[in-house]
């Protein structure tokens, strides 16, 4: 029967248990100092007696809130990729009993790092334990954050670090080797003029646009690019970079896309000047966004696994707050090409 009388501490889950405070503890705190056995009787002990754990006291112990916040900078959070990405985050921390906020900051790479407004929930001390960076970040933000004195992890792929010294603990996935893949492909169904187009302002479309010139020089074929910077979205880009793609002469039958939007931009401007895909030019993206089974035909592209993006990101953090003096941490995860009906073969 359990004593629901009064309220169960931990001094009379180890009394009844026959352990010390101590050991109890440590079974609280998923401890392997303590044997098996002596885990599975002490947990069993604390069900017969009603015991609930007082998170608010084990929090202060451990001087940790089991809270971190996944900050998104300068990108709109309705975005389906960040979205798939912090999904992956909140996973991996439910599984470990940890809770994610979410917040969002807009900043000019111009900004002075100490005008920087961070959310509010950063500018109270010991409110979350580390930090998860996603979005657009610069140097400068990386400097406010480390004035803050709070562990943090990056998505690496979307950081436009100007210096040397911007080398945080990151994950990233494959940009290089998945476009390689993805030229490879269409090299693969005989084709020989091949455009890439993606707006080379960015680092991961630079990255992205040397996996597409590696697998052309390795066949010995020239390099068609549309790399100009373009003040818009991607999906305007992928429209305007249309009319460039169909005047080199002569016509490329084959566009690799920086990613899944410009792909979705060119297939719509393609339509309207009655070009059709994958008859007249083949077509593939990147990131297997959702843009890419709305398209008709369904678009080839190269999967981004964002959940797993995000149970990395997390789980980097989880290790980099247990040990804080570890070594630089970087992973880097592998992009899978999916097959689909937007390429024809020559």
């Amino acid at each position: 029967m359990k004593e629901s009388c009064k309220v169960i501490t931990i001094r009379d889950v180890a009394r009844r248990a026959g352990v010390g405070v101590g050991t109890v503890s440590r079974v609280l705190n998923g401890s392997e100092q303590v044997k098996p056995l002596t885990r599975e009787w002490v947990r069993s002990v604390m069900v017969h007696l009603g015991f609930r754990p007082n998170a608010g006291a084990r929090r202060i112990q451990r001087r940790r809130t089991e809270m971190v916040c996944f900050i998104l900078s300068n990108r709109d959070f309705l975005h389906s990729f960040h979205a798939r990405i912090l999904q992956g985050v909140e996973s991996y921390a439910s599984a470990h009993k940890h809770h994610v906020v979410f917040a969002a900051v807009h900043y000019s790479d111009k900004t002075m790092p100490d005008l920087i407004e961070l959310p509010p929930i950063l500018q109270e001390r010991g409110l979350v334990d580390g930090l998860i960076l996603a979005g657009t970040i610069y140097s400068n933000f990386l400097d406010r954050i480390k004035a803050i004195h709070l562990p943090y992890v990056v998505l690496g792929n979307n950081l436009l670090a100007n210096h040397s010294s911007s080398r945080p603990d990151q994950v990233r996935f494959d940009d290089l080797k998945g476009e390689f893949e993805a030229t490879q492909y269409l090299i693969g169904q005989g084709h020989r003029r091949i455009v890439f187009v993606g707006d080379a302002y960015y680092p991961w479309m630079r990255i992205r646009g040397k996996g597409y010139r590696r697998a052309m020089q390795l066949k010995k074929l020239a390099s068609l690019e549309v790399t100009d910077h373009y003040e818009a979205g991607f999906r305007d880009y992928g429209e305007w970079s249309a009319r460039r793609i169909l005047g080199f002469q002569p016509r490329p039958t084959a566009v690799v896309a920086g990613n899944d939007e410009i792909a979705y931009g060119a297939w719509r401007s393609f339509r309207r000047l009655g070009v059709h895909v994958p008859d007249e030019v083949s077509l593939v993206g990147f990131d297997d966004r959702e843009e890419a089974l709305l398209m008709d035909p369904p678009l080839t592209t190269v999967r981004v696994h964002k959940e797993e993006i995000g149970k990395s990101l997390m789980k980097m953090l989880l290790e980099k707050l247990h040990h804080p003096n570890g070594h630089l941490r970087r992973q880097v995860l592998s992009t899978e090409l999916v097959i689909r009906d937007s390429v024809r073969r020559l």
